[in-house]
């Protein structure tokens, strides 16, 4: 794979213009749909990029839409983890650019999840140069379809993005793209604007970018301090834009009371608070392993168990009440 630090020249997507459109026009754009749905669910292959975890794809209709995907969560939750694991699970190329992390960092995180490796143990010298270089090996190809666009040095203008996802996608079907995060992205490349201009030209930018590129974003987004507790469809911090251009928007909720238990394992609660594609508000407790920077869904009985506790909890406080 080419490096994305050189992109092509002068390959600035043309801006496209509104279209007028019979009924009749959109008859091609329908069939087209279609015929692809239908082929994923003879062939069983998704027809996007996937999260990997069964009961989200299955509410998102079985991947990823082309479009802008946010997710936001209150501190802690695990929100770029999060989404470098989407990057490194979705099945085709994905392109990650960090404006925070630096990408050793976002790589030693991608190591620990993708070989077992505690993070702690990747940091603190106990293993030696060429002991970490063949871990991170072994999670390179793990993932090899998954880059790092670095805009934590300097901005990654749209047109740099453009480029990059071209050489990142070559010939696959699907591409997946991560911005972490919205707002340091968009004031990155704003050129002065204040802040509420600057998100709304990004968010802007990014939707036409998605649909010219016909594959999925999945942006993380700070939330705004009224809804950090509860967060939901309009959580996110600076626009009304995030919400009213999303295909989905995420919720990623830690408890403040959440435990660690004995497998070193913390609840998380993933809400669709938004769904173009299938039903919003539905709840998904997933099981978050910190020290290997790992989300997973809970097995049945762990659901079971999880339920009988809510419940208790519930007729506890009525009970207080």
């Amino acid at each position: 794979m080419r490096s994305t630090s050189e992109p092509a020249e002068n390959s600035t997507p043309e801006k496209e213009t509104a279209r007028l459109m019979l009924l009749g026009d959109v008859l091609g754009d329908v069939r087209r749909d279609a015929d692809a749905a239908h082929e994923a669910r003879l062939s069983g292959q998704p027809r996007g990029a996937i999260s990997g975890l069964a009961t989200l794809d299955r509410e998102l209709s079985g991947a990823f839409a082309p479009g802008v995907h946010f997710i936001h969560g209150n501190a802690g939750a695990g929100k770029t983890a999060f989404a470098l694991q989407m990057a490194a699970d979705c099945q085709s190329p994905a392109m990650f650019v960090t404006c925070e992390m630096a990408p050793a960092e976002l790589l030693r995180r991608h190591t620990a999840r993708a070989t077992g490796t505690y993070l702690g143990r990747l940091k603190s010298g106990e293993i030696s140069g060429a002991d970490a270089e063949a871990l991170a090996l072994r999670a390179i190809e793990a993932a090899p379809d998954l880059a790092f666009v670095d805009a934590t040095r300097a901005p990654a203008p749209l047109a740099f993005l453009y480029d990059s996802a071209q050489i990142v996608k070559r010939d696959a079907k699907h591409l997946l793209i991560v911005i972490d995060s919205l707002h340091s992205w968009a004031q990155g490349v704003s050129e002065g604007l204040p802040e509420y201009e600057a998100l709304n030209a990004g968010v802007s930018d990014l939707q036409r970018l998605a649909a010219r590129l016909g594959c999925a974003f999945l942006i993380v987004s700070e939330r705004n301090r009224a809804s950090m507790k509860d967060g939901g469809t309009n959580a996110g911090a600076g626009t009304r834009k995030i919400e009213y251009s999303a295909e989905t928007v995420l919720d990623l909720d830690k408890d403040p009371d959440a435990q660690t238990d004995g497998a070193g394992e913390e609840n998380r609660t993933l809400r669709i608070s938004k769904n173009r594609h299938g039903a919003a508000g539905k709840p998904i407790v997933l099981k978050w392993h910190g020290a290997l920077q790992k989300f997973r869904e809970m097995d049945t009985g762990e659901k079971v168990e999880a339920a009988a506790q809510a419940n208790l909890a519930s007729k506890t406080a009525r009970g207080r009440g």
